[in-house]
C-alpha cells in the first residue's frame, strides 16, 4: 500500500525571509469516519456497524475520562494516549512555587506503539497531482475530481 503525497509551496518556518520552496506533504484523499471504520471491522468480527458504532463511543468516552483522572490509555498494538500541559511560565526555582495557574491548557498527546511504528516502517509513496486533492479541507474536490482522469496526470510511482 503507497501512501500518497503531494508537492506543496511553502515558506521555510526557520527563515521567514527565503523565497516559498516545494517539500512534499501527506495528500489526505478525504476523511474516513466512524461509519466506514465500522463497516470494515464488522466484515472482519461476529459485530454488526451499529455494535461497532456503540464500543467505540463506548471507547470514545473512556479514554478522556481516565486521561482526566491521571492514567495514561494504552490500547495495546496502537500506542498511549495521555494529557500533557502547555505552561504559561518559564519554571520556577522552588517546587512550592508552581500552582495550577501556570497550566495554559491542556494537549493531548499520543505515543504510538512499537507495533505500529514497524507497520509503517519502510513505506512506498506515490505522488498525486496536487490539482486533484484539496487545498485545505475542501470538500467539492472528490466531485469536480470524478471528472478529471488520474491516470496519467493525477497519479504517478515514486
Amino acid at each position: 500500500m503507497a501512501i500518497p503525497f503531494v508537492s506543496r509551496k511553502r515558506k521555510n518556518p526557520r527563515n521567514m525571509e527565503a523565497d516559498a520552496k516545494f517539500y512534499p506533504a501527506p495528500a489526505y484523499i478525504s476523511e474516513v469516519n466512524i461509519n466506514t471504520l465500522a463497516e470494515e471491522i464488522s466484515s472482519t468480527s461476529s459485530l454488526s456497524p451499529t455494535e461497532v458504532i456503540g464500543v467505540i463511543n463506548s471507547l470514545l468516552v473512556a479514554v478522556p475520562k481516565y486521561m482526566m483522572l491521571g492514567y495514561k490509555v494504552r490500547l495495546n498494538n496502537f500506542g498511549i494516549f495521555k494529557i500533557g500541559f502547555k505552561k504559561d511560565c518559564n519554571g520556577w526555582d522552588k517546587e512550592n512555587q508552581v500552582t495550577a495557574n501556570d497550566i495554559k491548557e491542556l494537549k493531548v498527546m499520543f505515543s504510538p506503539d512499537v507495533m505500529l511504528k514497524n507497520r509503517l516502517k519502510k513505506p512506498t509513496f506515490v505522488k498525486f497531482n496536487s490539482k486533484y486533492l484539496p487545498e485545505d479541507d475542501d470538500e467539492d474536490y472528490i466531485e469536480n475530481a470524478e471528472n478529471e482522469s488520474f491516470e496519467s496526470e493525477g497519479v504517478s510511482e515514486s
